[in-house]
């Protein structure tokens, strides 16, 4: 599916889904090999490489010689054309990326696994927690009490 021809042009349009930071500290989607992890992701997508040579065939013209501008153009193109390959994407450009231990840190979260430690999540406000269930309270009962 990868080749010398193409993978240049996914990692370009994966540098697009998560630019590098503007410090360059932190790689884009493409630098890090995301890419590596696409065709792979059978778990996640019914047909993740069917999707990647979708947005492959799509994209037109040397996508890797574009101004950034014109790259954010042609990916917009390509996604109302073809949006369900282009969700699939995203998702597991996303997956593939955010689940790096090596990217959690750069983003205030611990490189360890989420399971069995989890992750401090600080506590709703009270306020918050009226907001959020106010639909629910102007609802009104809709159960009946139990005997």
């Amino acid at each position: 599916m990868l080749n010398e021809t193409n993978r240049p042009i996914l990692d370009a349009i994966l540098d697009e889904l998560i630019p590098p930071s503007e410090d360059g500290k932190i790689p884009g989607a493409g630098a890090l090999g995301i890419a590596e992890f696409l065709p792979t992701a059978n778990a996640y997508a019914p047909n993740p490489a069917g999707s990647v040579q979708t947005i492959l065939s799509a994209v037109s013209g040397d996508f890797t010689a574009l101004t950034r501008e014109e790259k954010i153009a042609e990916l917009r193109r390509v996604e109302a054309a073809h949006g369900p390959a282009f969700e699939t994407l995203v998702r597991l450009t996303y997956m593939g990326y955010y689940s790096r231990s090596d990217m959690r840190p750069h983003f205030g979260v611990g490189a360890h696994p989420i399971h069995p430690k989890g992750y401090p999540v600080a506590r709703e406000s009270a306020e918050m927690m009226d907001e959020l269930t106010a639909p629910v309270r102007a609802r009104g009962k809709v159960y009946r009490d139990a005997k």
